[in-house]
């Protein structure tokens, strides 16, 4: 199960690409930062773009997959906006006036970014792509993400903080 998201313009997929550093086992930190894989197609055309950078810790990946599964099933959250410590992916809710979600802003800066500005146009360094998102393709999304981080598993207990 891939994690993508489709619109009239770009099929988006998102997905683990592995451990920034796979040998490293005593810091808890350095152990579960990953590498995330970012694609971007064109659903017109032949053009096609990927970007593989250290961009989520495996924690964060996961408390972002219950976001979306919390969305999804209509459960309330503490925030219409999930970052990660690199804050170069952001996703946000987009809410319908009744409140429901219908859509998720994904957000992509620096590494993520796209090269083209005339095919993906950006704002203030930032390339803001819209996604309907009615529950199943949050669900569907959620579980591709899940299936992606199943491969590379927490190593280790969770920081004090």
């Amino acid at each position: 199960m891939r994690a993508t998201l489709t619109n009239d313009r770009f099929c988006l997929e998102v997905a683990v690409a592995g451990y920034e550093f796979p040998d490293v086992l005593d810091d808890v930190e350095d152990a579960n930062w990953l590498v995330i894989r970012v694609s971007l197609q064109s659903v017109h055309g032949a053009w096609r773009w990927q970007v593989e950078d250290a961009g989520a810790l495996t924690w964060e990946l996961a408390d972002c997959i219950r976001w979306l599964q919390d969305l999804s099933n209509g459960q309330s959250v503490a925030d219409e906006t999930f970052s990660f410590s690199e804050p170069d992916i952001r996703f946000e809710a987009i809410r319908h006036e009744g409140g429901h979600v219908v859509g998720l802003a994904v957000h992509l800066m620096d590494e993520f970014q796209p090269p083209t500005k005339v095919l993906v146009p950006r704002e203030n360094n930032e390339v803001t792509l819209r996604f309907h998102t009615p529950p199943d393709v949050l669900r569907a999304f959620a579980g591709g993400l899940s299936a992606s981080l199943a491969q590379f598993p927490q190593r280790g207990a969770l920081p004090e903080v």
